[in-house]
């Protein structure tokens, strides 16, 4: 799990997940120091989450059924999502950026 490079303090997952999902910048809850995400980390959350939804919904749809293949795929999806903030990684918002 990410960690603040100021003071060290660990993210919380939750925060990870919701500033994943916003692409917005995260605060230490310690020490105050804004961190954002890099980009080779938002290329890692596109593959987790994004990749296997498509893979899924365009070439391995089991079901006849189009309502019960979006909710398989939006169940993949979220999937990644909930495992987008091992993947992760936050640098420190340099000053004057």
């Amino acid at each position: 799990m990410t960690s603040c490079e100021c003071c060290h303090t660990e993210f919380q997952w939750g925060e990870i997940l919701n500033r994943n999902l916003l692409y917005g910048l995260i605060s230490c809850r310690k020490c105050g120091c804004e961190h954002t995400m890099d980009f080779p980390s938002r290329f890692k959350v596109t593959l987790v989450s994004v990749v296997p939804f498509l893979v899924f919904g365009l070439f391995l749809t089991p079901f006849d059924n189009t309502f019960f293949t979006i909710v398989a795929g939006l169940f993949i999806f979220v999937l990644g999502m909930l495992i987008s903030p091992f993947v992760t990684n936050y640098k420190q918002v340099k000053l004057g950026q």
